[in-house]
């Protein structure tokens, strides 16, 4: 995990993580793309960003809690 105090930081974190076969890929993409999600509610002034920081690091979190599964079948 990071300490980055970014979105795009964070998201690129995840999706290092899930690349490089760290966390699960199935969870890490779907977190991954609720970061970027956050990222166009701030730009839309619908979520304050330190809610949505806040929110990332979370998301953040639970995806570095799941570790991979056995290759096989890939969705």
């Amino acid at each position: 995990m990071t300490l980055h105090d970014d979105l795009p930081s964070i998201a690129a974190q995840i999706h290092a993580a899930w690349l490089s076969g760290r966390i699960c890929s199935l969870v890490g993409r779907g977190c991954r793309a609720r970061i970027l999600r956050l990222i166009r509610l701030v730009e839309q002034g619908q979520v304050p960003p330190e809610t949505a920081l806040r929110l990332a690091r979370e998301t953040e979190a639970v995806a570095f809690c799941l570790a991979p599964l056995p290759p096989g079948d890939d969705v």
